[in-house]
């Protein structure tokens, strides 16, 4: 399974919050057909970015990113996050590409690639973020340890093995 990464697009504010003005989704969603025709009505993974930081990371499996990305529950944790930092908010799209090279369609059943690619993101940025926006299925990401992997404590990435570790995980 393959997937491409489109973006950053920014997003458009009213004040300090996400605007919900149909305007702004609309320009929104310009962009990113003028970037490559098709990317709405794809599906795949989404990155909500505020100064290089993800703080919250959604999939599009059984809608179209136009449809998933600015539902009601989204921008509320969009919106939580720019009460926690300052800056100009974005999206990354990452779509799934069919095996001919075209942008994969939503489906009713889903697609088990896009939860198990949301999952690895979550859990990645969790550890360059801790305040990411995500709730489900990060309780055991944010409290598992693992030196040198995840939620490192501080002193622990300096032992050997854990160097080791780090040299044969590849991070």
């Amino acid at each position: 399974m393959k997937y491409e990464i489109y973006g950053e697009f920014p997003i458009a504010r009213n004040g300090a919050l996400v605007s919900r003005s149909r305007e702004h989704k609309r320009s929104f969603w310009d962009e990113v057909e003028a970037t490559e025709e098709g990317l709405s009505e794809a599906c795949g993974c989404y990155i909500f970015t505020i100064r290089n930081r993800a703080w919250y990371v959604g999939m599009a499996e059984r809608q179209t990113f136009k449809q998933e990305c600015f539902a009601l529950h989204k921008i509320t944790q969009y919106n939580e996050a720019l009460g926690q930092v300052n800056g100009k908010p974005k999206m990354l799209l990452l779509p799934k590409l069919t095996p001919g090279g075209h942008f994969a369609s939503p489906t009713k059943r889903g697609h088990a690639d896009i939860r198990m690619l949301e999952n690895l993101l979550i859990g990645t940025a969790l550890g360059r973020n801790p305040g990411l926006q995500n709730v489900k299925g990060t309780k055991l990401l944010r409290e598992m340890n693992v030196p040198g992997f995840l939620n490192t404590k501080q002193g622990q990435a300096r032992a050997t093995i854990v160097q080791s570790f780090k040299r044969a995980v590849g991070v």
